[in-house]
């Protein structure tokens, strides 16, 4: 009996696991398929692209999606699909003015560089930017303050931030909201039948001691394309390829970067890339996967199909050998580059390959200032400290440094030419300059200052420990100290002086010679008025309150650089 009775409670519970795993697997089902379908473009006109996700851009990759606005802000921009708003972000630089929009099936999107918010979230913004007295906030309503269905109004399109042209930014990320944006490809269907295109092909020797790459141009033959010549016979023992490819789409001029890259020797594949997803972490690595020093003194983007030793980017598959070429004997061998986009175009780039082997160099000797990328390293002189954390560059390297003596009126330093600015830096490290006599009254004034070799100067936030200035750099150049005693300028734009003020609008150029300006403060009448600054043409701008009576007032600007150099500025005007 009791046997009876433990075989039916078997049979019992198996049934239930099978439900349970048959109601887990549909309930999965279900919300995957819905985390593709459900999805909409967050915009009611054509969806055109200037930028697709993974693109290559200034330290770092695309990590969205850029859709057209005709050159125009003001668009209407919808929810892409019921949720609730968890965020709110002004900011001068950066996505300027973004939403960002939690849904119940795990995902988030993102709403970039937008001209404003709608009804009540403008309204929630503005009162939390006078509470804090600040035009960049951050906010996190309550889940239940703004819950949102799918194509919701919840703000306009703008050119906010760092944007370059009126358009929308728009991403899809993890659950998590702020490590994995995903390519918004796999939510949004577009219609593209044009593969990508090849243009040249680079061979790097990789051999000890080498440092030299010999470009190959291609054509279209067919499926191929082919290199000329098509058989190739290279020095070097160890080779590396990069490519250069752009990515097109059917109802866009703009060219995009390509999806994916694939590597096969032999038939046998050594090296895989695809941008499905990006850490936000790792963004920085793209200075390793391209040719970053090209793309500096030429602007060539020239993609690497082999890893560098430094790069831990989680993006790469299926690598032999880092994608690298060693073959084992001086026969020709069968190389092929597939470069593919989202919706599965593929073009083809083919060759053939011998390595004709040199005699290696031998390993050099350990040279006074090689440092090893792995490992922690410093650099020390009588007026420079240098240090850099392991990791912080992409391969071992032969560092360079110079110094011009000679001081000249500006600098309060000799110039330090700190290695080459063509060599890119991962994460920052510490510098320290020992200056020339500073008096006490111009301490708080000295900045240390990078200068990139075109005449650009950059000050970087400064601060003393005893006779010495550090401060942390993120690129290599030339550095040197000055002294910033210059206020910043404010000039009104189009208004004059004690003048009738028509219209509502409040305008006026700031600027700052050297350390840049950290914050401003503008009083109407002496009760505090939100402005906007917008770094990219130094125009700080504003709105007069509606209610605001008929008589002279008056508009006190306070602008602050780096090192606390403030000017004020009393703008009289009649309404």
């Amino acid at each position: 009996m009791a046997r009876k009775i433990l075989i039916r409670i078997k049979r019992i519970t198996s049934a239930c696991f099978l439900v349970v795993t048959i109601f887990i697997s549909v309930f999965y089902l279900q919300v995957n398929a819905q985390s593709v379908e459900t999805f909409i473009s967050p915009l009611h006109i054509p969806l055109e692209l200037s930028a697709n996700f993974g693109e290559i851009r200034a330290d770092h990759f695309h990590t969205g999606f850029d859709i057209r606005t005709n050159e125009k802000t003001g668009y209407k921009v919808y929810a892409s699909a019921e949720g609730y708003i968890s965020r709110i972000k002004v900011a001068a630089g950066g996505y300027g003015k973004a939403l960002y929009v939690t849904h119940p099936n795990g995902y988030m999107t993102v709403y970039a560089h937008l001209n404003g918010f709608v009804g009540e979230i403008a309204s929630y913004v503005q009162k939390e930017q006078y509470s804090k007295q600040s035009f960049e906030v951050e906010l996190y309503p309550p889940q239940n303050k703004f819950p949102v269905k799918q194509n919701d109004l919840i703000a306009y399109s703008g050119n906010s931030g760092s944007s370059g042209g009126p358009h929308l930014h728009f991403e899809i990320r993890d659950a998590s909201g702020e490590t994995y944006p995903l390519n918004p490809g796999e939510f949004l269907k577009m219609t593209d039948t044009i593969a990508p295109r090849f243009s040249n092909l680079h061979l790097y020797s990789l051999d000890v001691g080498a440092d030299d790459k010999k470009k190959y141009a291609v054509r279209k033959n067919g499926a191929y394309y082919l290199t000329r010549p098509d058989s190739i016979i290279t020095l070097s023992a160890n080779t590396g390829i990069g490519v250069e490819a752009k990515d097109f789409m059917n109802s866009s001029g703009n060219d995009f970067g390509v999806y994916e890259f694939s590597l096969k020797i032999d038939d046998q594949l050594i090296y895989n890339i695809k941008f499905s997803r990006i850490d936000f972490s790792n963004g920085r690595y793209v200075n390793a996967f391209i040719d970053f020093g090209e793309k500096k003194r030429s602007g060539t983007v020239i993609q690497r199909l082999f890893r560098l030793p430094g790069d831990h980017n989680s993006i790469y598959h299926s690598l032999i050998n880092n994608g690298k070429l060693q073959f084992k004997d001086t026969a020709y061998h069968s190389v092929e580059v597939a470069a593919i986009d989202m919706y599965g175009n593929v073009s083809y780039l083919k060759f053939y390959l011998k390595q004709k082997k040199r005699l290696l160099h031998e390993p050099e000797s350990e040279r006074p200032h090689s440092l090893k990328y792995d490992q922690q390293n410093t650099f020390n002189n009588d007026s420079i400290q240098l240090s850099f954390p392991a990791n912080v560059f992409y391969e071992d390297l032969n560092f360079q440094y110079d110094k011009e003596s000679g001081f000249a009126n500006s600098r309060y330093s000799a110039l330090h030419h700190v290695h080459d600015r063509f060599t890119p830096v991962h994460s920052f490290y510490a510098i320290r300059l020992l200056p020339r006599y500073i008096p006490d009254s111009l301490r708080s004034k000295a900045v240390i200052v990078y200068e990139d070799g075109n005449g650009q100067r950059a000050s970087k936030t400064t601060r003393w420990e005893g006779e010495w200035l550090t401060t942390r750099a993120r690129e290599f150049g030339n550095f040197s100290v000055m002294v910033d005693t210059a206020p910043p300028k404010i000039v009104p734009s189009g208004m004059k002086q004690n003048k009738l003020l028509t219209g509502n609008s409040l305008r006026f150029s700031i600027t700052d010679n050297l350390s840049g300006i950290v914050s401003y403060k503008a009083y109407l009448n002496g009760n505090w008025l939100l402005m906007e600054y917008d770094p990219r043409d130094d125009q700080l701008s504003g709105f007069l309150p509606p209610d605001l009576p008929s008589g002279e007032h008056a508009l006190l600007l306070i602008v602050t650089d780096d090192v606390k150099n403030t000017a004020t500025y009393t703008f009289n005007f009649k309404k």
